[in-house]
């Protein structure tokens, strides 16, 4: 990867942006975007698009979601305790015990979700995971008054664990899903225009490119649906995150094999376009990029589920980035997989015909 292509993912990684409050990453976003593309908008929930090459025909979509997993302050009790409730798919179990950043008026408060000491448990009967009126955050306030004047109902909470590398090609991050996916849109984008300027083969890019950063996917899916009104695309191929299923405890009879380091993952089924996820396995074969495949997700969805039912039917590709502990402070990503997919992306735009269609043939 290169050096200011890793940069920007590491700002992306660190700007809070829970679901609703994506703004922090969108800035960031926004501001590489403008590097490359003819033009970058954002509409009034906060959905950042980059386009290049607005005359082409069709119009394509690169969509990844700029939203993370997080909290909101609920209630203050008058011993500085503070309740909270969950942004998106959380499970509670996961919770106690983690360092927090309360996101203030004033700035970034620190905090831990309080866990009893094992020692002070009762002994018998069954443990039980934790349900959210149960958990709460202790900032060392001195009671409620000292905290209500830190901290207000409706503050936004992250967890505060950062990126880091393993090794040489394995990161940890809490939020990979899915800062990832929007930045693959824009290095997509920024790769098909560069394959330009270098003259490849005679490539000519025939569609427009509407790289889209789309808000509030982990609470509905709100922002694709505004962009996809917006723009009215032709097409589009979303990149999210997707399980991989090479860590123990992983039924993979039930859930599939994707492997990590393995290359990204093209979906099959619902949402799946068959046109358009054969110019995209065409486009990896002809650069040499591994895929994986995996059936569509049944237990949940991406911004494509969203988007393929809208304006009498728009075709998407789901393409995955393989990811160990989704939902967790700890997601794990090889970036190998990553940079396959944004060199899939830019590959499959320079792979359509001008004023294609992607129909199913009946």
């Amino acid at each position: 990867m290169r050096n200011e292509s890793f940069e920007f993912l590491k700002a992306l990684l660190a700007a809070p942006s829970p679901s609703g409050f994506e703004a922090p990453g969108q800035r960031v976003w926004c501001q590489y975007a403008r590097q490359f593309a003819d033009e970058v908008r954002t509409d009034a929930y906060g959905n950042a698009v980059a386009v290049l090459n607005p005359d082409g025909d069709p119009k394509l979509v690169f969509d990844g979601h700029a939203d993370e997993l997080g909290m909101m302050v609920t209630y203050i009790d008058d011993k500085g305790f503070i309740s909270i409730q969950r942004i998106g798919g959380i499970d509670p179990a996961l919770v106690r015990g983690k360092r927090v950043r309360i996101h203030t008026r004033d700035g970034i408060l620190p905090g831990v979700v309080g866990a009893t000491a094992i020692h002070l448990l009762p002994r018998d009967g069954e443990k039980k995971a934790p349900k959210w009126p149960e958990l709460f955050i202790d900032i060392g306030a001195a009671d409620g008054d000292d905290a209500r004047k830190k901290v207000r109902v409706g503050d936004v909470v992250t967890f505060a664990y950062d990126f880091e590398m393993l090794n040489d090609n394995v990161a940890v991050a809490r939020a990979f899903d899915n800062r990832v996916g929007t930045w693959c849109a824009i290095e997509g984008l920024r790769l098909a225009k560069e394959a330009l300027g270098k003259g490849r083969n005679g490539r000519k890019l025939h569609c427009a490119i509407y790289a889209c950063a789309s808000v509030q996917e982990e609470v509905g899916g709100a922002g694709a649906a505004m962009n996809a009104a917006a723009i009215r695309p032709d097409a589009a191929i979303v990149v999210d995150v997707t399980h991989a299923t090479d860590s123990p405890g992983i039924d993979v009879k039930e859930h599939g094999e994707t492997k990590l380091g393995q290359g990204p993952s093209l979906s099959i089924g619902r949402e799946n376009h068959p046109a358009l996820n054969e110019l995209i396995i065409k486009a990896a074969k002809a650069a040499k990029i591994p895929l994986q495949f995996e059936a569509f997700g049944i237990s949940g969805g991406t911004n494509a589920l969203t988007i393929y039912t809208k304006n009498g039917g728009i075709p998407c590709s789901v393409v995955g980035l393989p990811n160990r502990y989704m939902h967790t402070t700890v997601e794990m990503i090889d970036l190998r997989d990553l940079t396959r997919i944004a060199d899939l992306l830019a590959a499959s735009a320079l792979a359509i015909r001008k004023g294609q269609r992607f129909r199913v043939e009946v």
